[in-house]
């Protein structure tokens, strides 16, 4: 890998890992979620200045050529993601179904009060006694 390839690399990490980062302070992003990406960004970092480490990766797992094992990191952890988010966005699901169950259950109560309070008030109003 050649120098300048190293550097753009170096400082593109090292920008995405500060957008990261200033999208979890101003609370734009939750840190639980941005965890994920703040350890990629901080691997894609390190990356560029050791190599060697993707290589020696590559021969341990048998694979020719190490951009393919790159690749197959970069798979690895975007199935992860999806896992992961899918998983939050089922959570998610269940809670508005049970928050849609709720809100139902009040309007019941609500509309079955208001019809007892205007039933009192009418009969109120033709003086009958109210119990």
């Amino acid at each position: 890998m050649n120098q300048a390839l190293q550097l753009i690399l170096i400082v593109s990490s090292f920008l995405f890992f500060l957008l990261v980062f200033n999208m979890v302070r101003v609370k734009r992003l939750e840190l639980r979620y941005a965890m994920p990406w703040i350890l990629i960004s901080l691997v894609l970092l390190f990356l560029p200045l050791f190599p060697k480490i993707i290589d020696g990766l590559s021969y341990l797992l048998h694979i020719k050529e190490a951009v393919n094992t790159v690749f197959l990191f970069i798979i690895f952890f975007l199935l992860l993601m999806d896992f992961t988010l899918t998983l939050s966005l089922s959570r998610n699901a269940n809670k508005v179904k049970i928050l849609v169950q709720e809100i139902g259950l009040l309007k019941q109560k609500q509309e079955a009060l208001e019809k007892d309070v205007n039933n009192a008030l009418y009969n109120k109003s033709r003086g009958e006694k109210i119990l």
